[in-house]
Formats: structure tokens, sequence, C-alpha cells
């Protein structure tokens, strides 16, 4: 493996789109929050510099459903490993990079929503279920996973 370092948003595309958006065009999977003061964005490089593992971190609030008195939170979204990488540590990696990278800014609640198939991964660095399942419309089943370095 190459190294992990901070990226940017642009950086992160060809694999949001191959991995979890793959009916949107590279163009299409922007995110909103992308820009957004406090977000970052976590790549993992291959030997070739290559990006095979990415993720996105920004502030945001606790979903309502979820019981805390923190207000706000670090949220993971957009994670991904192309198919080709994944099962040689790169997601853990970037997971503990950005953690790290957030907890230096400001200690605080990390919580994502984490697809089915990710559970496992969430649950081995620590995340507890901070929900019921739900589905999201188009991408399916998910529950709040979180962890509280506190």
């Amino acid at each position: 493996m190459g190294r992990v370092e901070l990226i940017c948003a642009e950086e992160t595309s060809v694999l949001r789109q191959m991995v979890l958006r793959p009916t949107l065009s590279v163009d299409q999977v922007a995110m909103d929050h992308d820009g957004a003061e406090g977000t970052f964005h976590v790549g993992a490089m291959n030997d070739a510099g290559a990006v095979v593992a990415i993720m996105t971190v920004m502030r945001d609030s606790l979903p309502h459903n979820v019981p805390s008195t923190t207000m706000m939170a670090w949220r993971i979204r957009g994670m991904a490993s192309h198919p080709e990488w994944r099962g040689k540590g790169l997601g853990g990696a970037v997971l503990e990079f950005g953690m790290t990278h957030a907890l230096g800014i400001s200690e605080a609640i990390i919580w994502c929503n984490a697809r089915r198939v990710a559970y496992g991964f969430y649950e081995r660095y620590g995340f507890g279920y901070g929900s019921e399942e739900f589905d999201i419309p188009g991408i399916g089943p998910h529950k709040v996973m979180l962890i509280d370095p506190g």
C-alpha cells in the first residue's frame, strides 16, 4: 500500500460513482457538503498513486432518533474501497486516519449511516448501533452506527 492522506473532494468522485452510486454519472456524485467548512476527505493511494479507498468526514448533528446530549458530531459519508483493493486493510487505514484527524480538531461522537454489508467493519473499529435498521430508498438497508471517544 502507498499512503493515506487528505485529498480534495474531486478525488473521491470515481470511487463514489463506482462503489456507492453506480446508477449516477461521475459528475452527479458530488455531495452538497463537500466544500462546507469543517468537511474533509481522506484517501488511500496505491503505490502508483491512484486513489483506491476514500471517505468524507463532516460536521453534522446526530439524527433525531439517536439519544444523546451532544448536538454536533463528526459524520462519516461516502466511504468506499475499490473492489480490487478490498480486504487489504485500506478501509481501516482510511477510517483510522479520518477519525484521528477529526478528533484532533474537536473531540465529538463520530457516526455514520452504515450499509448492512458494513456493520461488521464498523463493529471491528469499536462502533456500536444507534438505531434500528432503516431503508434509504434506492440504496438499501442501513443502521446508524457511532463511537463516542469521550
